[in-house]
């Protein structure tokens, strides 16, 4: 559309004007400022405008106008082209500036150690340590090793990638990460007494669970197999109006983990030492496990009615170990006692309960159910059996628990004497049933919202357990030169067990055990009774079957009869290591003794044709048999090793020369004997060896 002849005659004087005074102002800043910097072309645009060929008028808009309207006047020709700052080279070159200043700030900062996952895959080690996936796999084929994104890494392999990339990472581990002991801000009102936790501990055979049957009027000592406990015993006992909660624990040195574990979860240590043999290697132990865990401690020397007994001696040696007697001047209190005559007892149980009174034991029983798993096996007619410390809230039937790796709902709980309730209140030990599985013993269980939660918790610590034992695998690398130049045997194990705790305990026991030159390999670890499943899996292992206060079940032991596995049936532990030794010490390859026969002087040489050389020696000392090994040695040194093919007594050939005799002596396949020569006559045998 056309503009009417009136418009364009006003718009151009206008222009015309603009024109001229932005030109003007441009004049005067350039005079005001002779070394400024030069005009862009985008700024000049407004004054060549005037002088276009043609005759054309141009019309410029000026969108700075707006702004020096209000300032008063124009910025500086410096400051007024934007487009020149937009420009991407520029800017560019601006930030490469200050990123290159940036480290030199931070190069003496302390780079933060990255804490990994035991059992980690590639993918997630490159999340880890912020690298792209296939840097990962390519360093790891510079290190020998081909992985996928999804495979495990060993922890060795992901300390190296990480020294590889410049990063400084600590492996963690779920045991490493114990569940701390949560603090709740509870109200007092809300507060009740809890009964107080005591665990028995002591060195084998002082006394412990007699001590604990006196107290409890119980034979729980006459059904242990071979008088020793062999896993965590919880009982309670009314002394007055308190109730007190006892755990037994055992005393053989093999059960140490069950001793610290007791002590963990415990109020009050009672150390129970004979008087008439005084401390033990386990007496120590069981009070380092009481500092340990920062339990008060009171020391029962029981057996004072036996002969020889001396409680005196009893202090004076506990002395020796930080714990002195209230009567000497210190702060543990000593009660002797006598599980046979129940003398002291009550002494005993009042000074628990003083103890108790004095740490104002508390917890709300309202909360939910949070403790411990003190023991776990697998009963054949009612399934896992959980043995439950609760520490805090009140546990009901039908409850959601999770412990470990495990998870289940309360479908009946039962009191230490056997009898079925509803409700287990602080300071209880329950059993429970209702667990998916046997869960570890000494795991923190506690309840939560619903049995969803329970089982995504136990499936990501299950979870978290199988990439970790692919790790442990992963992380013993065989080569040929091992396989084809090592003499290592291997034992292949099956080991099953009633409880959770004696399964540990023998785990431990083999682990103390030499295998330098025979390996112990525990294929599988399970609770419960031998089925034919662990005797197939025996079978295809060629593995020998531990079986600990369980015997084979269903068609487990025809499997076993026709795939020719060994089942192993104990009852007490130090006999199931014993046998292990022997069964290694067996495995071991026989070492060759060589023991000396006779020596033998070479004084002159006889050449028959048809015989060849005949040393003509004199015995030195013992026997020179025929076809006996022999060395000649000749100044000092073994020039032939082999065996007497001929052995002549004048013209008769003889079996053996005694010493003091002369004989004539043709050795196998060597003639280079010279006069002076020494026979050395040996034989070797092989002995059985020893573990170390």
């Amino acid at each position: 559309m056309s503009k009417r002849p009136d418009e364009a005659t006003n718009t151009a004087p206008a222009a015309e004007s603009t024109d001229a005074e932005q030109a003007a102002r441009a004049a005067a800043n350039d005079a005001d400022h002779p070394h400024k910097q030069r005009p862009t072309r985008d700024s000049l645009q407004g004054e060549r405008a005037p002088g276009n060929a043609g005759g054309r008028r141009r019309v410029v808009i000026d969108a700075q106008a707006s702004r020096r309207a209000t300032t008063g006047g124009a910025p500086p020709a410096s400051n007024q082209p934007p487009r020149r700052q937009r420009r991407g080279r520029r800017r560019r070159g601006v930030y490469d500036e200050e990123a290159e200043s940036r480290p030199s700030q931070t190069a003496l900062a302390v780079p933060d150690v990255i804490r990994i996952n035991s059992g980690s895959t590639v993918k997630d080690v490159a999340e880890y340590l912020d690298v792209r996936v296939p840097e990962i796999v390519k360093k790891l084929m510079e290190l020998g090793e081909m992985k996928t994104q999804t495979q495990t890494l060993s922890d060795d392999t992901i300390e190296v990638l990480a020294s590889e990339l410049g990063k400084q990472v600590e492996i963690v581990h779920s045991e490493d990460e114990t569940v701390a002991e949560i603090s709740f801000d509870d109200a007092d009102e809300d507060l009740a007494e809890r009964a107080p936790v005591v665990t028995i501990m002591g060195h084998v055979d002082h006394g412990k669970t007699s001590l604990l049957d006196a107290i409890r009027e119980t034979e729980v000592a006459a059904g242990e197999a071979g008088g020793i406990t062999q896993h965590i015993g919880a009982y309670q006992v009314h002394h007055g109006d308190r109730m007190v909660t006892f755990l037994d624990t055992p005393g053989h040195e093999a059960f140490t983990a069950m001793r610290a574990r007791g002590a963990k979860v415990t109020d009050l240590a009672v150390i129970v030492v004979a008087a008439d043999d005084g401390v033990k290697p386990q007496t120590q132990e069981a009070v380092d496990h009481a500092k340990e865990a920062d339990v008060p401690m009171i020391v029962a020397v029981n057996k004072i009615d036996k002969e020889g007994a001396d409680p005196t001696r009893v202090r004076t040696e506990m002395t020796g170990l930080g714990l002195q007697p209230v009567e000497w001047g210190g702060d543990t209190d000593f009660v002797d006692v006598s599980a046979r005559t129940k003398e002291g007892l009550d002494d005993l149980l009042d000074t628990i309960v003083a103890q108790a009174e004095l740490m104002e034991l508390r917890a709300n029983p309202d909360a939910a159910a949070s403790g411990t798993v003190i023991e776990s096996k697998l009963d054949p007619g009612r399934g896992p059996v959980v043995t439950l410390l609760i520490m805090r809230g009140s546990l009901e039937v039908g409850d959601a628990l999770v412990a470990g790796a495990n998870w289940g709902r309360v479908r009946a709980m039962y009191d230490f004497m056997g009898n079925r309730v509803g409700q287990a209140l602080p300071g209880e030990p329950v059993e429970v049933l209702g667990f998916d599985g046997v869960p570890e013993a000494g795991e923190r269980v506690r309840v939560v919202e619903h049995e969803r939660r329970a089982r995504q918790l136990a499936g990501e610590r299950a979870n978290r357990l199988k990439t970790e034992s692919l790790a442990r695998q992963g992380g013993k690398r065989v080569s040929l030169e091992n396989i084809f130049g090592s003499d290592l045997q291997e034992l292949n194990l099956v080991l099953k067990s009633d409880v959770a705790g004696s399964l540990e305990a023998i785990e431990d026991e083999i682990a103390k055990l030499p295998q330098d030159e025979v390996s112990v390999n525990v294929i599988r670890r399970a609770v419960g009774a031998v089925t034919e499943s662990d005797v197939m899996l025996a079978a295809a292992s060629d593995a020998i079957i531990l079986a600990f206060n369980v015997r084979p079940v269903g068609d487990a032991r025809a499997a076993a009869e026709r795939e020719g596995v060994e089942i192993r049936a104990y009852s007490v532990i130090y006999r199931a290591i014993d046998e292990l030794r022997q069964a290694m010490q067996g495995m071991l390859a026989p070492e060759e003794v060589e023991e000396a026969v006779g020596s033998a002087e070479v004084r002159q040489l006889f050449r028959a044709s048809r015989v060849g050389t005949i040393a003509g020696s004199h015995v030195l000392e013992g026997k020179l048999t025929r076809g006996s090994k022999v060395r000649l040695v000749r100044d000092g040194t073994v020039v032939y090793e082999g065996e007497i093919a001929s052995l002549r007594r004048f013209n008769d050939d003889v079996r053996e020369v005694a010493a003091g005799f002369d004989c004539g002596v043709v050795l196998k396949d060597f003639a280079d004997i010279k006069e002076g020569d020494q026979l050395e006559a040996y034989a070797t045998r092989q002995v059985e060896r020893e573990l170390a």
